[in-house]
């Protein structure tokens, strides 16, 4: 195989072994749940992430990084991508099934397309199918199990909880789109989680949190490793890598297997099974990625 051909499939397994891996983890994380508390789960993530990047992520971080006007941009950027996001996750998390997690967090996407619209930029015919196949999809991944009228702990809020989360990663995703525009994304990453793991730990420390590692089984301590060394660290090393050989739009695809991934994991660790009406809501909602995806496909071949 020539060498060009080699690097192209290492990239490509990266890009898979990174969305794999964080599709998995929301079945970890819900079994996480029943042992710590979601500000526990946070501080242990960025914890270790923050040493394995720092180590092997290749972010070459400096104290001058933190200075000026780029500190309250990673704080920003720290709160919307790490903390409250992964806080908001796990609590979601606690009330509903991981496998809806993996077809809910796919709307993403859609929702950054629904934001850029939202700022002035055109509406095609497939951006509007995307939000309405997103949206049925959705809907139909919520309401599924209880119906349009039960907006009721433990599913129907839980999903809409974890919905949340998938909105404060959309903002995080616009504004690291605009700043810190020179850096790699390896130093982002690290950065932004350094941050988080700083503001957070001091709420850590007063609320007891290291008491939670007490009670902690050896099936938790094999999730948090999961979280920490594969989920915060080794995934984010793997993307970064395929997106800067691949192109962020075709490291985009391989957002597909992140549902089937974490309803594999959650069948295994949890014995969950996917609901029917989730199942075709989830479909609906990869088929409004895959028209996004296309829009912007076809906005490139008419630049050339």
């Amino acid at each position: 195989m020539p060498a060009t051909e080699t690097k192209t499939a290492r990239l490509y397994f990266m890009a898979a072994a990174a969305t794999a891996v964080w599709g998995a983890s929301y079945p970890f994380t819900k079994q996480l749940m029943s042992e710590v508390s979601p500000l526990t789960i946070v501080v242990a993530r960025a914890t270790v992430g923050v040493a394995l990047l720092a180590a092997f992520g290749g972010a070459r971080l400096a104290p001058r990084d933190f200075r000026g006007s780029a500190l309250w941009k990673l704080f920003i950027l720290s709160v919307l991508g790490v903390s409250a996001q992964q806080f908001i996750q796990a609590y979601a998390l606690k009330y509903t099934l991981a496998s809806n997690a993996g077809w809910l967090i796919c709307t993403i996407p859609i929702m950054v397309a629904a934001l850029a619209a939202a700022l002035g930029e055109r509406i095609g015919p497939y951006k509007a199918g995307a939000f309405a196949l997103g949206t049925a999809g959705t809907l139909l991944v919520v309401f599924g199990r209880s119906g349009a009228g039960a907006l009721a702990l433990p599913s129907t809020t839980g999903d809409l909880i974890f919905l949340a989360s998938c909105v404060d990663w959309t903002i995080y995703v616009f504004c690291s789109q605009r700043w810190l525009t020179g850096w790699p994304q390896a130093k982002v990453t690290a950065a932004t989680m350094l941050v988080a793991l700083v503001s957070v730990l001091p709420l850590w420390l007063l609320t007891g949190g290291p008491a939670d590692f007490a009670a902690v089984s050896p099936r938790g301590w094999a999730g948090l490793a999961y979280l920490g060394v594969l989920s915060s660290a080794v995934g984010y090393v793997f993307w970064n890598t395929a997106v800067e050989g691949l192109g962020g739009v075709k490291a985009s695809y391989f957002i597909y297997l992140q549902p089937f991934s974490a309803m594999l994991a959650a069948y295994l660790l949890l014995g969950e099974k996917a609901a029917p009406a989730g199942f075709a809501g989830g479909l609906l909602i990869l088929g409004g990625v895959y028209l996004v995806g296309m829009k912007e496909n076809t906005s490139a071949a008419r630049r050339l």
